[in-house]
């Protein structure tokens, strides 16, 4: 089975995506969704070279982000060959290290497989973590695109309302 690196193709409904930027061929894309307010990666590999990729444009985006404003991401590794390895694993907490004053909502796309419950685990006990010791750092697993997605349009809505309502308040 061949997998895309559209994002868009693995969706039913239009995401209101930006073109897609092929970061390894035939590994890793990247785009913005939400007509630009959250930004997604879609993996089908987890070879050196992809997570390396995937961490970079993090890291890349990071140091270009106003830190008082929240981060929404897309992390869609349903493809069988993306798996927990250990380089990734010490990837990611390097990563999420240099963040953590960036208040974050991420989703993570998984497959139905056993070969998916490593992720599971890792996104649990980052959540366990950074979310108790900075609560600025929030990851759901699913899998569905569809339903990421729509987490993500939910902590807009959310993120937007809050933000409506303390800068209508008076000093």
């Amino acid at each position: 089975m061949s997998y895309s690196l559209n994002l868009q193709d693995y969706v039913s409904f239009d995401i209101q995506a930006s073109p897609t930027e092929i970061l390894v061929p035939d590994g890793l894309s990247f785009c913005w969704m939400l007509n630009g307010r959250a930004m997604a990666f879609v993996a089908i590999n987890a070879t050196r070279q992809v997570v390396d990729s995937w961490l970079d444009k993090m890291d890349e985006l990071r140091r270009s982000w106003n830190s008082n404003d929240p981060v929404f991401m897309l992390n869609s590794f349903a493809a069988p060959d993306c798996v927990v390895t250990p380089y990734s694993r010490r990837r990611i907490t390097e990563t999420l290290q240099r963040a953590l004053y960036i208040r974050t909502y991420s989703c993570t796309i998984i497959g139905r497989s056993a070969m998916s419950m490593p992720v599971v685990l890792l996104s649990n006990a980052i959540n366990t973590f950074w979310h108790s010791q900075y609560k600025n750092y929030v990851n759901m697993v699913f899998y569905s695109h569809d339903e990421g997605v729509r987490w993500i349009q939910r902590r807009i809505a959310e993120n937007e309302s809050v933000h409506n309502q303390t800068s209508t308040q008076a000093p």
